[in-house]
């Protein structure tokens, strides 16, 4: 029988077969086909033939359309689709929705064109050729699989037709024109009647803010991308006057070398380890040699360099690389180095590109054209031909794991295709994970070090502050931010004409505003979290679900006025240190000027020496190189200290060696100065001293003694609803579940119990925690106990390898 198995973009853990009419062609795995379900048609990617569906018959639903003409994912995709979703309880539709760009044109390089004699002739034309030029008769070049079904003749009748010279075919598909696109821009209408017109629509509000802010035109991908809002509110907001619309032209995909001859890579000269990492990982990609290395390296030692050598050894043999970084925002930087020296070679592929300009990377990569791709998580699958490289940039970074469904990591998705393909996985870090540390250390991962910086520079003198000694002026309210060993320090740096980095980890005003009278937090209506103070106080937002409201002028509980923004986030840190420092000109990086002006902008504010500090979050400790930053201060080293998570310290560890780095990368020596309430705390006092090996021996003692990773495998099963009882009784019908199907299990069950933040979005939450030796005992235990459809009035969501259990 004439049958498929069809993953679907659903959150469901099976495929569906279908039958296919002998109307359609056979699609071969790999293909999209349209498909119904229940009442819906959806697109799916069909991933094996129908042989399970024997006996079926006439029971299964077909095929309606065939968008292919040959496999948009090759078997190397599929079979990495259905192993990331074994490896992660997660549904192989959705991985391969995650995968694919959501507009990618049908393949296919045969189009066909009707002629001038088609034309004329088409009145004459046989009831099965009728159809097919009436469909083409408007001047479209269209592929069969296009067409509806009652226009798509057999492959004979076309081969007759271009025979007679009615049709043509087009032989290549052409690169469609840029097409303008419209950008919206906010409309000079009076506060008041701004208010009237937006009435009591949330997202229309956040989408003016947002355009506000940012001061020039912007398409609906990019509001969307920034704020949720999607075209219809854009357009609802035109409509009344709201939103000025211009026509753009869309843009393509940035290409700054248009030469495609390779570049010749900087005249320098590697130190004895870096020599050594990159043979190893060279000799590995000459021999289709599975190779997972652990690229352990101090700041500023040269592991970029170690990538770049590696991307080139790996192109010279004829194969691929895929360079993964952990950020959207951090894309643009680390690709710039990737195209001086590759050119058009080079691909960047991320969700935040727009629909057109992902699918035309996407195809440039499948075709071989752009051997070598750089993105943040989703470039994990990109379908590059023969990959022998695959590089992991600060491995740490717990970005790679994707934090809706499907809850994939794209570290696994990585070693997965580098196994599969004899490849080399570079994992690098200075301060790597304690699963990625403890492999090297037992051997299941080759250990590269580099122990020292380039040209032998020293690492940065690091100075712990006790907070609880400094004293806070007035306006500080008792938490002072600049302590004054860091004013000292600073006041010299800038006066030699040197750089500084500040980071605060919070961004906004302040994280929280508090009535003074009553003690009323603001706490999100959606959230069980406090709104962020941002723009200087005017406005209060929800970083977690984004609801935004202006600051009040009294409190809605007691109607005092007594109101006080709390704590200090970049904003606030900006104010600060603009009224110490006058005239030392700043800027703020974090993730709302990214999203504002993006991170190049801010980056080349600083290397032209526009800024003189950079303030901001931990975006600023993430492989940034600035020549000329000598100083380095953390504000505040204990915010993630105190967070419910077993990974706190590791986190804070990574964080203030990371941020230490950005110091005396140049020739002049740097320092850090970190201010603390826990002087005495180890991953604390470990960083300072730049002492790796001596925190995670610490760390992993801990992570032993309480069977925490990498001494465990670790799933949170998260049960929400609207309701908090109805979250509560589905949380413990499948915590019984769990306890039943562990029974003689080496598998330890922790609750249900409130999640940390009990209420996100609007909905309640209860989280079980499951802890096995290996991860077949966590998967199996799933299988016999999360059912395939959440309850009624639930959402049942499992993580493995959860990287944030808030």
């Amino acid at each position: 029988m004439r049958a498929v198995s069809v993953a679907l973009p659903l959150p469901i853990r099976k495929n569906f077969a279908y039958r296919v009419p002998e109307t359609l062609p056979l699609p071969p795995p790999g293909t999209r086909v349209r498909v119904p379900f229940g009442e819906r048609v959806l697109t799916g990617v069909v991933v094996s033939d129908g042989a399970d569906a024997e006996g079926k018959g006439s029971l299964l639903r077909g095929v309606l359309e065939v968008l292919d003409d040959a496999p948009v994912c090759p078997p190397e995709m599929l079979e990495t689709a259905a192993k990331v979703a074994h490896r992660f309880f997660a549904a192989e539709g959705e991985i391969l929705k995650s995968a694919l760009p959501a507009r990618l044109h049908a393949t296919g390089s045969v189009r066909y064109r009707i002629t001038e004699k088609g034309a004329l002739a088409a009145a004459r034309a046989d009831t099965e050729a009728r159809p097919f030029l009436e469909a083409l008769a408007d001047g479209r070049v269209a592929r069969l699989a296009e067409l509806p079904p009652e226009a798509r003749p057999r492959r004979e009748t076309v081969r007759a037709l271009e025979e007679k010279g009615w049709i043509r075919a087009v032989s290549r598909e052409r690169r469609e024109a840029r097409r303008p696109i419209l950008a919206y821009l906010p409309s000079r209408v009076g506060a008041a009647e701004r208010e009237t017109l937006l009435g009591r629509s949330r997202r229309g509000r956040e989408a003016l803010a947002w355009l506000d802010e940012l001061g020039r035109p912007a398409t609906a991908a990019d509001v969307r991308l920034a704020t949720g809002a999607g075209p219809a509110v854009l357009r609802g907001l035109a409509q009344k006057g709201l939103l000025l619309t211009f026509e753009q032209i869309e843009k393509e995909e940035p290409s700054p070398l248009s030469s495609t001859a390779l570049l010749a890579p900087p005249d320098l000269v590697l130190t004895a380890e870096q020599y050594r990492a990159l043979e190893t990982i060279r000799s590995a990609i000459g021999e289709r040699r599975y190779l997972p290395a652990l690229l352990q390296g101090v700041t500023g030692s040269g592991k970029t360099e170690i990538y770049l050598r590696a991307i080139a050894a790996a192109w010279d043999l004829g194969r691929g690389s895929v360079w993964l970084v952990p950020e959207i925002a951090l894309t643009p930087v680390f690709a710039r180095q990737l195209r001086r020296q590759f050119g058009e070679r080079a691909a960047v592929l991320h969700s935040a590109l727009s629909e057109g300009e992902r699918a035309r990377a996407w195809d440039r990569v499948r075709s071989g054209d752009a051997p070598i791709v750089i993105g943040p998580r989703s470039a994990a699958f990109a379908p590059v031909t023969d990959p022998g490289l695959f590089v992991v940039d600060e491995e740490h970074d717990p970005s790679y794991k994707q934090r809706e469904n499907p809850r994939y990591d794209a570290r696994e998705v990585a070693a997965i295709r580098a196994k599969a393909n004899g490849a080399a996985l570079v994992m690098g870090s200075a301060t790597p994970s304690m699963e990625a540390y403890y492999a090297a250390r037992t051997g299941k991962m080759a250990s590269l070090r580099l122990t020292s910086r380039i040209e032998s520079r020293p690492l940065p003198r690091v100075e712990i502050v006790d907070l609880r000694r400094e004293k806070a002026s007035p306006e500080e309210k008792g938490v002072p931010l600049f302590s004054a060993a860091l004013l000292e320090r600073l006041t010299e740096t800038f006066g030699r004409g040197e750089q500084a980095i500040l980071l605060q980890p919070r961004r906004g005003f302040a994280p929280f505003l508090l009535c003074r009278e009553c003690g009323f937090d603001f706490r999100c209506s959606r959230c069980s979290v406090s709104r962020t103070v941002h723009d200087r106080g005017r406005r209060l937002i929800c970083h977690y679900c984004g609801e935004k409201v202006p600051r009040p002028e009294r409190c809605p509980e007691c109607g005092g006025s007594l109101l006080e923004a709390i704590g200090a986030g970049t904003e606030r840190v900006a104010e600060r240190f603009a009224q110490l420092f006058p005239d030392v000109p700043w800027t703020i990086l974090d993730r709302d000027s990214a999203r504002r002006r993006g991170v190049e902008a801010v980056v080349d504010d600083v290397l032209s020496g526009r800024a003189r500090c950079l303030i901001g979050t931990q975006m600023v400790a993430k492989g940034h190189d600035f020549p000329n930053v000598t100083a380095v201060g953390v504000l505040s080293a204990d915010s993630i200290l105190n967070f419910p998570d077993f990974r706190a310290a590791e986190k804070t560890f990574q964080l203030l060696s990371q941020v230490a780095g950005r110091a005396g990368r140049g020739d002049l020596p740097g320092t850090v100065h970190v201010q603390t309430f826990h002087p005495g705390h180890p991953a604390i006092l470990r960083a300072a001293a730049h002492d790796v090996d001596g925190f995670a021996g610490e760390e992993l003692l801990f992570r032993r003694t309480f069977f925490y990773p990498p001494f465990s495998e670790l799933a949170a099963v998260l049960v929400s609803s609207p309701n908090r009882e109805k979250a509560e009784e589905v949380g413990r019908e499948i915590g019984r579940a769990l306890e039943t199907a562990a029974l003689g299990k080496p598998v330890r069950i922790s609750g249900p119990a409130p999640a940390p933040i009990e209420r996100l979005q609007g909905r309640w939450r209860f989280q079980t925690l499951l802890r096995a030796p290996d991860r077949a005992a966590i998967l199996s235990l799933l299988e016999d106990s999360i059912p395939e459809r959440s309850p009624a009035g639930a959402q049942v969501a499992v993580d493995v390898d959860p990287q944030d259990l808030m």
